[in-house]
Formats: structure tokens, C-alpha cells, sequence
């Protein structure tokens, strides 16, 4: 393999580097850069001006604080034989054609991450409206290998802190157990175990999270054992595509993310197959039509006029507790026949756009429910998609989490 990771990175940030970047004031103040990726690309970068001598020191400097750097091991290795062999001259490498890969495809994400800085100025589309419960909320890109920590400031995502992700060996998309995918969706974390009680492959530690969901479970999707959890101990972080469908991060990204994640409140977790950006003013749009969306609902259930409140539930996709919309309607109709007063607030609202599904929206809330002959106080989903330029509910229900087990499972 004789300096094939050198010729690619010279080619490659050849390329790149002609790429145009915008100019503009941004208060990087809030986020926090990983240290540990900005001095690979530093001497990548020295590879891209063919200062490869600056490159080797650069590489032994980061090997004496990341000794289990695999990447920096690659490039550390290359690099010494690239000086007693050209340039572009490449060894045989038939027997690594998988690690070479995976390499390069752990640079390209890295740099392109690093090259392009306009989502700091944007709102991921996918947080809409965050609980005043839940400081802390986090995104996957999982086309990216990147995951988001966003602080909640007063129901709006300021990102803080990302980090590099493996997911899983197949990519993304999950629908069956054992697929070797991860799944895209809205989830919440369940637990927090301690590496101690784990194989040393977890590494620091595991955040499981609910896959599967409502959502999946109508989907027919299976499989379970999803988590966020750490690197073996001999090894920085894993490949971009590397594990059975959990999320990885290497042991020190772990233990920053962990300060963010509390399985007490059930941080969510929404992981997505690509994140979109939007400027403040169209998500300001978005936020504000759904929050109109919520309160309409609610309005024509507490005036109880059944013909109205109906018109607010899809006829066609409504399914909940083995409910469609034709059962639904009459049982509702029935149970709310002698019902007054009735009063509905909510309180602790999530609002998400569900990632990987056209004009699907989540919403999470405390829902406090008093009328003359019953009250009710229920954590619920309500699941919202717009057919027709009408948003509908097509999904209604207690929000409920799994009991997660420490043992093992495949994915």
C-alpha cells in the first residue's frame, strides 16, 4: 500500500480546496470544535501543500496524545514510505481494499464537515419546538457521520458541541433485525449503562435509545438493541460504516456527549438519514404553522362539537390501538356523547419534523384533560402528515418507553 493514502489525499484536497467558502461573521462562541479532528486535518492540510516533512512531525505529535488512532496510524505509516518511494507509485494494497476504503471515506467526511460551516448560521429543520424539560436534544446525519448536541434556549436549538459517528456496516434505513442498519426516526434515550458492565467493544459506556417506536411498529420494522455507546479500548473511533446499527462514538466523544444525555428525562434523539438546514425565518414559518395546527385541535375538542373535532384525524391513514379512523370516530363519539366542560392544556412540547418521511410531524407533549366526568394527565404522541395542504393526526397515543435490559441482543 506504499503512499496510496498520500497521492489520495493530495488529490483529493486538491479538489476540494478550489471550492469556494462565504464569507461571513459567525459567533463560534457556542460551539466547540473537536480537538482531536482539527489537528488530523491541520496535517492533512500539510499534505494537501505537499509539505509532507511538516506532515511526519505533525502525524508523531498526534500519535503521542491519540496513540489509538488508526487514521493517524494510516497517514503516519504512508507518509514514511512515501519518502522512500514517489509519489505515484502505488504498492499493492489488493489485501486492504477494505481498509483503504474506509479510510478515505473517514477522510472525506471529516473535511467536508470541516469545509462547510454554513449550518452555523441555520436551524436544523428537524426541531421545531423543544420542551422546557429537556435542555438538550440530539441530531444524526448519518450521510454525514456527524451527531449534533443542541442546548434548548427557550424552545430553540443552538448547537453546542458534534462529533464523528460510525453507524452501521450496511448504512442506513433500518427495517429488520439483524440488517446490520441503522434506523432512522425519533427516539429518546432509555438508560445509561457503565462500560464496566459491557464488553470492552462498547467501550466507556451505552445510551440506549427506543428503536422501535410507534412509528416503526407500523412500519412493521424489527429488531431492537439500538444505543449510543463508546470504542474498544484499543481503538479511537471506528470506520463511518462499522457497526450492527448502533451509533458509535470514539471514548472521549463519550464522555463529552454524556454531559448533555440524561436517561432520567429521556434526552431525545432523532436520528436522521441527512439533516436539513433552514434560515430562521422559513423555520420560524414552520414552527408557527404547526403550532396553530396544536392549538386548533385543541379549540374544537374542547367545544366538543364532534362533526369539527372529526375533520382533524385522517380517514384514510388514522391507526392507533389496533383503531382505524371508522372505529375510532364511533367509539370517540360515543364516550364524548354526555361530556361538558371540557378543558384541555398542555405543557413540555416537542415538535418534530419525523426525518425520512414526506410531511410527517411529531409532537410530544403533557397533556392535562378535565371535564364534567373525567380527568385525565397523559405524556402523549400525537403523529400529524399533510395530505390535501391540511395537516391530519394519523397517529394518537401515551407515550410509553421500553424497559431496557443490560444484556446483549442483535440488532
Amino acid at each position: 500500500m506504499k503512499a496510496i493514502l498520500v497521492i489520495f489525499l493530495w488529490i483529493l484536497f486538491q479538489s476540494l480546496h478550489a471550492v469556494e467558502t462565504v464569507d461571513v461573521k459567525i459567533d463560534f462562541n457556542f460551539y466547540k470544535p473537536d480537538l482531536y479532528e482539527q489537528e488530523i486535518l491541520q496535517t492533512i492540510k500539510k499534505i494537501q501543500n505537499q509539505d509532507f516533512e511538516h506532515a511526519l512531525n505533525s502525524t508523531r505529535d498526534l500519535l503521542a496524545q491519540y496513540p489509538k488512532s488508526r487514521l493517524g496510524q494510516m497517514i503516519y505509516a504512508d507518509l514514511l514510505l512515501a519518502k522512500a518511494a514517489p509519489l505515484h507509485k502505488i504498492g499493492d494494497g489488493i489485501s486492504t481494499v477494505k481498509a483503504q476504503y474506509d479510510f478515505k471515506h473517514e477522510i472525506q467526511q471529516r473535511w467536508q464537515h470541516e469545509s462547510n460551516t454554513e449550518h452555523l448560521r441555520l436551524i436544523p429543520e428537524n426541531i421545531l419546538f423543544l420542551a422546557k424539560n429537556q435542555p438538550y436534544v440530539i441530531l444524526v446525519d448519518q450521510e454525514k457521520s456527524r451527531i449534533y448536541v443542541f442546548r434548548n434556549e427557550q424552545g430553540t436549538p443552538v448547537l453546542v458541541e458534534d462529533y464523528f459517528i460510525s453507524i452501521g456496516l450496511k448504512g442506513y434505513g433500518k427495517q429488520k433485525r439483524g440488517d446490520q442498519k441503522t434506523p432512522v426516526g425519533i427516539y429518546h434515550v432509555t438508560k445509561t449503562i457503565d462500560g464496566e458492565e459491557l464488553p470492552d467493544l462498547y467501550g466507556l459506556g451505552a445510551f440506549p435509545i427506543s428503536y422501535p417506536n410507534v412509528w416503526d411498529d407500523r412500519k412493521n420494522r424489527t429488531g431492537d438493541g439500538i444505543w449510543i455507546h463508546g470504542t474498544p479500548s484499543d481503538t479511537y473511533n471506528r470506520s463511518p460504516w462499522a457497526s450492527n446499527g448502533c451509533i458509535v462514538v470514539s471514548n472521549p466523544d463519550f464522555t463529552r456527549i454524556n454531559k448533555y444525555i440524561n436517561s432520567s428525562i429521556h434526552t431525545p434523539v432523532i436520528v436522521a438519514q441527512q439533516v436539513k438546514w433552514l434560515k430562521p425565518g422559513e423555520w420560524q414559518q414552520q414552527r408557527k404553522e404547526m403550532i396553530n395546527v396544536l392549538t386548533s385541535w385543541i379549540a374544537d375538542w374542547e367545544n366538543n362539537q364532534h362533526d369539527i373535532y372529526r375533520e382533524h384525524y385522517s380517514k384514510q391513514d388514522y391507526f392507533a390501538y389496533n383503531r382505524d379512523f371508522k372505529s375510532w370516530d364511533g367509539y370517540k363519539k360515543w364516550v364524548t356523547r354526555d361530556r361538558k366542560d371540557i378543558k384541555v392544556e398542555y405543557s413540555n412540547l416537542n415538535i418534530f419534523n419525523y426525518p425520512g418521511e414526506e410531511n410527517l410531524v411529531l409532537m410530544q407533549f403533557a397533556q392535562s384533560y378535565t371535564s364534567n366526568n373525567l380527568d385525565l394527565e397523559t405524556d402523549k404522541d400525537v403523529y400529524w402528515r399533510k395530505a390535501d395542504n391540511r395537516w391530519q393526526i394519523v397517529y394518537e397515543g401515551a407515550r410509553t418507553f421500553p424497559k431496557t435490559e443490560t444484556q446483549l441482543v442483535q440488532n
